[in-house]
């Protein structure tokens, strides 16, 4: 009989081979050893092949797709192989740190409950140079069914590397939406807390890397993720709603958080002098709270798009300056 593992880490990549060793590297340098590691290539025209066979490891599993997929379908194709009791998807581009696996299963050791656990992180740059460290809350937190949803669609605080699920809950709420092209991370993460119980990690033990070639780079860069946010938004309510004081309110703070998140995509990008996008996420921005209409800061971005060049990086030197007197 086959051994079941513990844990499925699974990497799917696309051209990620820049990368992709470092990555397999972390996961083979953990000190828990009950656990496959299995490559999916979503049909890399890389030297991605080359590099996966370089690693003789025996968990090590390499797979490969000629037929692209989508982000979200090429996620679906790694649960679909995974054959652990726990599962987590490792980004090409991103890394585990020491002690990752044995801290995420012993969590779930000792709550058989436990649906999915998720942590503070590093973030680096291309170089791997640490930029920031996010971490939501300076200590452990456990959250009952439910529970985190509200935090979570005031934005995505679950950083993909430090996730990991129990596969009986992926189950309980089935594949990745591959109708999103940005946030079915978030969605999917959003569903699984609805319905189980979640652990904090505060202590960071994954490493998230930025860098222009990221899928999450793309999406920003062409102003593509107004509308899928906004409808992940609308249909989380929507199954949540229940008319009372505590559902308006959630309401409120959630569209709130989501026109704040298109301000600050606004300004980056008109710093960035793509003013286009800019427009794009103001629009957002106003749709979700008309009161926007009325800050200081809207009315310097919207005049930023239409101004000459370096007006909105003035004024945002003279708020600073003015912040700090």
């Amino acid at each position: 009989m086959t051994h079941q593992p513990r844990v499925s880490v699974t990497i799917p990549t696309h051209n990620g081979a820049r990368f992709l060793a470092k990555a397999i590297e972390s996961v083979l340098s953990q000190d828990f050893d009950d656990y496959e590691l299995v490559v999916c290539d979503n049909a890399s025209t890389d030297s991605t092949p080359e590099i996966c066979r370089s690693f003789t490891h025996p968990r090590v599993r390499y797979l490969r797709w000629d037929d692209k997929a989508t982000q979200a379908g090429s996620f679906n194709r790694c649960l679909q192989v995974a054959r652990g009791e726990m599962q987590t998807i490792l980004h090409a581009d991103d890394m585990f740190l020491p002690g990752f696996l044995r801290d995420r299963v012993s969590r779930f050791d000792a709550n058989p409950a436990l649906g999915y656990v998720f942590g503070a992180v590093h973030i680096v740059n291309a170089a791997g140079v640490t930029l920031e460290t996010k971490a939501p809350w300076a200590d452990d937190r456990r959250f009952a069914p439910g529970e985190l949803v509200d935090v979570l669609l005031t934005g995505c605080i679950v950083s993909p590397p430090t996730f990991m699920a129990r596969t009986s809950a992926i189950r309980t709420v089935g594949d990745f939406r591959t109708d999103l092209t940005w946030g079915h991370d978030w969605d999917w993460s959003i569903r699984l807390a609805e319905r189980h119980p979640v652990e904090y990690g505060a202590r960071p033990l994954a490493v998230y890397r930025v860098h222009d070639a990221s899928g999450t780079a793309e999406v920003l860069q062409a102003a593509a993720n107004g509308a899928q946010e906004r409808r992940i938004i609308v249909e989380t309510l929507g199954r949540l709603s229940d008319g009372s004081a505590a559902d308006r309110e959630r309401r409120r703070r959630t569209y709130i958080s989501l026109s704040r998140r298109h301000m600050y995509f606004a300004a980056q990008a008109l710093l960035e002098s793509r003013r286009n996008v800019a427009v794009n996420n103001l629009w957002y921005a106003v749709r979700a709270d008309a009161g926007m209409l009325l800050k200081p800061t809207f009315l310097a971005l919207l005049l930023g798009t239409v101004a000459p060049a370096g007006l909105y990086s003035r004024y945002r030197h003279a708020r600073n300056a003015l912040g700090r007197a």
